[in-house]
C-alpha cells in the first residue's frame, strides 16, 4: 500500500510522483488535514521542484523537516502546516518570475 491510497482519488491524482504524496502547497495543507482526520502521523515533509521543462527533483526546494514521529498527530500535523505555509511563501518570493512550481512531498 503506498501513502497515496491514504487520499481521496481526486487528491492522490495530483500527485506528481506515483508512489509518494508529493503535491502543490495548497492540497498538501488539504492532504495533512485529511490524513491529521484519520489518525495518521506525518512523519515529516520536503520541498520538490518541478521545472519549467518537466524536470522533477529537489533543486532549490525548501529542506522541509526532520522525522516528526516523537510528536502527537495534531502537533505533527500543525507544525507541518506552519513549516509549509513559511517555507512555501519564502521559496515564491526567492523565485518571482520563475515558471518552475513548488510540490511538497509527504511522509506517513
Amino acid at each position: 500500500m503506498s501513502d497515496l491510497d491514504l487520499l481521496p482519488k481526486y487528491l492522490a491524482d495530483k500527485s506528481i510522483s506515483e508512489q509518494e504524496i508529493v503535491l502543490p502547497t495548497a492540497e498538501a495543507i488539504e492532504a495533512i488535514d485529511i490524513l491529521e482526520s484519520q489518525g495518521y502521523l506525518v512523519l515529516g515533509w520536503e520541498g520538490w521542484v518541478k521545472s519549467s521543462n518537466g524536470v522533477i527533483g529537489h533543486q532549490n526546494a525548501p529542506q522541509g523537516t526532520i522525522s516528526l514521529e516523537g510528536l502527537s498527530v495534531a502537533s505533527a500535523a500543525q507544525l507541518c502546516r506552519e513549516t509549509i505555509q513559511k517555507e512555501a511563501a519564502q521559496w515564491l518570493t526567492s523565485n518571482q518570475g520563475s515558471k518552475d512550481e513548488l510540490h511538497i512531498c509527504i511522509t506517513v
